[in-house]
């Protein structure tokens, strides 16, 4: 399958990188000359020129894509160039001619969440873009979800209510280390289900129902809700300050991303205080349609001013995100607001490797814009391509899998736990479709029926991928 890729910065090789280690057809496109030279250590068809060029787009292969993405850093040429493409494959292989033309999914990267303010099918309609990937919104998901818990290592959303959390097991986890996982989750009341066990000395493994947990392993759980999150890390062992009803933010810096944060949490019912040193930024975020709101509270000072962080109780704060431009300031706020006393403490980054980084030095949870926007690109382009992919870029001995079961599939009408024996994987979700014809993402559970229209989302060991794809085929 043929993917094309606009836009060669960090996010557009990130997303190629990743699509070329799964197998697929890949050519990324850049007009920047170095941003062609960043990509020539991926094995993908690299091409010098402008993606919203016809010429270009035919040299690419347009009439063989089936996805689309446009990820430079300007909305109104992914916009475009989305149009262009899907215009294009029209020109070269109309669909009258040719009625059994694989659909084109086009995918863009789009910032400015006013953009997409409107439901996603009336964007669709005027400016080709199937699904758009705002990196703002997607930041603040993670990032709410992962404060929610100040324990859990990583946090990733699966769409819906599905995410995938990680955990370290510690010396606390009295029903849980020293046990196997089936005694564990028959001792813990609603315990998710856990895929992956990381172990030091160790590659990663899918773990079983006999599998041993020890102090210090590192548990990948697949689980249905936010609600779940305290569940887990006190299943681990870790005892941390309960998560308010109604909590105090501080958000640094009165920027696009600290006004959608604000908005979030003020629909939240939290109080909101938002600091920017730019008197232009804290008056515009003002005179905004939340600026009369009675429960925010906009300060124009110096963030470094020490006296007026107490005069205003930082302290007394439940959280204190940092949204400014610059990581290196992100970082610096995030810290004196730690050491003020704030016990969640929130990043927005740029840099992947730094928000990596930044739980060593006491910080609660960063994300980085740049992977959070590869992450999701990935999501929606493993829902159209099948095959294996991988999930989690600090656990590559572990990928994901789907199955979709049809009528006359072998696995049809039996049990989770009967398919799970066929192999050494375990099904982490079952998406079918509810009542209203929705499709819903559901934790699997060891007595469900397997049904026709079902997805298995499923996780293995990578070494076991053309097995499994043998147990799941037919």
């Amino acid at each position: 399958m043929r993917i094309i890729i606009g836009g060669a910065g960090e996010v557009g090789r990130g997303v190629a990188r990743a699509l070329y280690d799964e197998g697929q057809d890949v050519v990324l496109i850049d007009s920047d000359p170095s941003a062609i030279k960043e990509s020539q250590s991926i094995d993908a068809f690299v091409l010098l020129g402008d993606v919203t060029r016809r010429e270009i787009l035919k040299e690419a292969g347009i009439r063989d894509a089936q996805v689309f993405i446009a990820a430079t850093g300007s909305d109104e040429r992914n916009m475009l160039s989305c149009a262009l493409a899907r215009d294009l494959l029209e020109e070269e292989l109309p669909i009258e001619k040719n009625p059994n033309r694989p659909s084109l999914l086009t995918i863009a990267r789009i910032h400015d969440a006013d953009l997409i303010a409107d439901e996603q099918d009336r964007l669709s309609r005027w400016s080709g873009v199937d699904v758009a990937i705002c990196p703002h919104q997607a930041s603040i998901d993670r990032l709410t979800a992962g404060l929610k818990s100040s324990s859990l290592n990583d946090v990733l959303p699966l769409g819906g209510d599905a995410w995938i959390v990680e955990v370290e097991v510690t010396p606390n986890a009295t029903d849980l280390a020293s046990f196997t996982l089936g005694q564990a989750e028959g001792k813990i009341d609603g315990l998710p289900k856990a895929f992956t066990l990381c172990r030091k000395g160790q590659s990663a493994f899918v773990p079983d129902d006999e599998t041993v947990v020890e102090v210090g392993d590192r548990l990948v759980f697949a689980t249905i809700g936010e609600h779940t999150f305290k569940r887990i890390s006190k299943a681990a062992g870790h005892v941390e300050p309960p998560y308010p009803e109604s909590p105090r933010v501080a958000i640094f810096g009165a920027t696009a991303l600290g006004k959608q944060l604000a908005t979030e949490y003020l629909g939240e019912g939290c109080w909101v205080t938002v600091l920017d040193e730019h008197l232009e930024a804290a008056n515009e975020l003002v005179g905004s349609s939340i600026g009369s709101h009675k429960r925010l509270d906009v300060i124009h000072c110096n963030l470094g001013d020490l006296d007026l962080l107490r005069e205003i109780e930082l302290a007394e704060h439940d959280i204190a995100i940092a949204a400014l431009s610059d990581d290196h300031e992100n970082i610096a706020i995030a810290m004196r607001a730690a050491d003020i006393g704030v016990e969640r403490t929130g990043l927005v980054l740029d840099d992947s490797a730094l928000a990596r980084v930044v739980r060593r030095i006491g910080l609660t949870y960063a994300v980085s814009e740049r992977r959070v926007a590869i992450d999701a690109i990935l999501m929606q382009v493993h829902r159209r391509v099948p095959g294996h992919y991988q999930l989690m870029p600090s656990v590559p001995e572990i990928v994901a899998m789907s199955a979709s079961i049809f009528d006359g599939h072998s696995r049809l009408g039996q049990t989770i736990a009967k398919v799970e024996k066929k192999g050494s994987f375990r099904i982490a979700f079952v998406e079918r479709e509810n009542a209203e014809g929705s499709r819903v993402m559901f934790r699997s559970k060891a007595d469900m029926t397997v049904k026709i229209g079902d997805r298995l989302i499923l996780f293995v060991s990578a070494d076991d991928v053309p097995t499994v794809e043998k147990i799941l085929e037919r």
